[in-house]
């Protein structure tokens, strides 16, 4: 980070002379002590202080200006203003996108150009003024990239053939686990970490990733750690470890990539049956990645960014979540039996003796979707980034086309006035914030109590997953992976809680808390783990 100040110092004398205080006609600045540089400085090395003053500062406007280096930015909260950003005719994320392909995932140039060249858009309809508003749908990199997430990830049938597929995948190595160690301690995130990413891989890769690829999953999570500041698109003599971590995986993608499109039979696969989950590609949606490539001409080395920033999507943010849903019904015996309780009224036969979970009636119940609600709304901290297409008004205050808006989900997230309770500040988690108690009379008339779900935001309030048609399309198998894993878990083992560690192994004298790294990036980690004692309920 010497390195970067060194760099960039040069040019405080020339931008402080270009360098304007807000006027009556804009909205109110970020302060920064240094023009320029303070602001982009602590957003690049001090994530949680950034965000904590921009919370302070949106206390007294719904919209505040800040100077992030060259780039002149806009942060929004608010019911009235957040929902806005989500609309496709007035605001793309495109731009931020590209970054992330370029330089998070080590796109090639002549595949990022294939992005750049398309400005109609991710929708069915090609933007107005498109340069692309007469091709054809098929020549349409955006829309074909988002159709094939909507088709392979958030249809009921689609999540279904993964989940099922990840639910064996998981007991498998659930299975291999407890064979190993038996009734014993663990640490609990090196667990989920370990075996529940491994299983999701499986699922929708097939399990030929990791197999052809010795130490994949390790590589992938050193990748994961170093990802956030790849994002930056710093040059290489300043994150040479980051730009290393991701051409490993990289290159690990291209090569089961290359293994197997040559050993898929393409034309053998009837349209009827690409939802099937197979072991070579995995999934419909691997399946669909490579056919997206091969349409818009990608070569075999230019599909591994492609898969390996699906790997990032893919993990990031399912590990922490169900990691902290975990810790929660752990540190509360009741919670967790209740939960407990609401899961054995979801098993199913599946055959002649084997019993599984059923997904659809696991993420349909209020108490586990009340804590996952939850969960999302404390330990998400992403930066929704979209630009303007054209001259907009928000929150009084008139842009240009191209201005570039910023809503953290933290403040959002964290409003006291729309989620606080008494005795249960936002804050705080609380498992019941998101339930209601209805009072009904059965059949014989007698008087029932059942909880319902019910997320009491109003719009603008949550949105972990963004919004818009850049939504994150593996919502539903994401939820389903999550609560799948903290149903089987809790119906196979009873597990109490033992001590907190710090990352070095030593005993912390406090819980854990968000991991700070990851702040505006993902679902935060914790920054210390939890060591149990499991054994399996008889």
């Amino acid at each position: 980070m010497i390195a970067l100040l060194i760099l960039v110092i040069p040019l405080v004398v020339f931008l402080a002379s270009v360098h304007r205080q807000s006027t009556p006609n804009q909205p109110p600045r970020l302060g920064e002590t240094i023009p320029f540089i303070s602001n982009v400085w602590q957003f690049m090395t001090a994530k949680n202080r950034f965000i904590m003053r921009v919370s302070m500062a949106l206390r007294t406007s719904p919209i505040v200006q800040c100077q992030l280096g060259p780039l002149k930015s806009y942060f929004v909260t608010g019911s009235e203003h957040v929902p806005m950003l989500f609309k496709s005719t007035m605001f793309t994320s495109d731009p931020w996108v590209i970054h992330i392909i370029k330089h998070t995932a080590g796109y090639f140039p002549v595949d990022v150009a294939k992005f750049l060249r398309d400005d109609s858009g991710s929708s069915r309809q090609p933007r107005v003024r498109s340069t692309k508003d007469t091709i054809p749908a098929s020549e349409r990199i955006w829309y074909a990239l988002h159709q094939n997430y909507n088709a392979t990830l958030s249809g009921p049938q689609s999540v279904k053939t993964v989940c099922t597929s990840y639910q064996t995948f998981f007991e498998q190595q659930l299975t291999t686990v407890l064979a190993a160690k038996g009734n014993s301690e663990l640490l609990l995130f090196d667990f989920i970490k370990k075996n529940m990413s491994r299983a999701a891989v499986c699922a929708m890769f097939g399990p030929d990733i990791i197999d052809t690829n010795p130490g994949f999953m390790e590589a992938f999570w050193k990748y994961e750690g170093l990802s956030e500041p790849l994002t930056f698109g710093l040059p290489s003599w300043l994150n040479r470890e980051g730009i290393e971590a991701r051409n490993t995986v990289r290159d690990m993608c291209t090569r089961w990539y290359k293994c197997a499109n040559y050993e898929f039979a393409w034309e053998r696969l009837e349209a009827d049956q690409d939802t099937i989950w197979e072991p070579i590609f995995g999934s419909s949606l691997s399946r669909g990645l490579a056919r997206w490539g091969k349409s818009f001409d990608f070569s075999t080395e230019g599909m591994g960014p492609v898969y390996t920033l699906f790997l990032i999507a893919l993990n990031s943010n399912t590990v922490p979540i169900c990691t902290w849903v975990m810790m929660e019904l752990i540190k509360d015996p009741d919670l967790l039996q209740a939960v407990r309780r609401e899961t054995t009224r979801s098993t199913v036969l599946s055959g002649a003796s084997t019993q599984t979970l059923d997904e659809q009636k696991i993420t349909s119940i209020p108490l586990l979707q009340s804590i996952y609600a939850e969960t999302l709304r404390l330990h998400v901290g992403i930066l929704i980034t979209r630009t303007s297409l054209v001259p907009v008004t928000v929150a009084g205050y008139s842009f240009p086309a191209g201005t570039v808006f910023h809503a953290p989900t933290q403040v959002a997230h964290l409003d006291e006035i729309t989620w606080g309770v008494p005795g249960h500040p936002a804050s705080e988690f609380w498992a019941y914030r998101h339930t209601q108690e209805r009072i009904t009379k059965n059949e014989k008339g007698e008087v029932e109590k059942h909880l319902e779900f019910s997320l009491k935001g109003p719009p603008g309030a949550f949105f972990p997953y963004g919004g818009g048609t850049a939504m994150c399309a593996g919502r539903n198998f994401a939820k389903a992976e999550v609560l799948l894993t903290v149903a089987i878990l809790v119906s196979k083992l009873d597990i109490k809680f033992l001590e907190w560690l710090k990352p070095d192994g030593s005993p912390s004298d406090r819980p854990a808390w968000d991991d700070t790294w990851y702040t505006n990036a993902v679902a935060a980690p914790p920054d210390r783990e939890m060591k149990v004692q499991w054994e399996t309920l008889a």
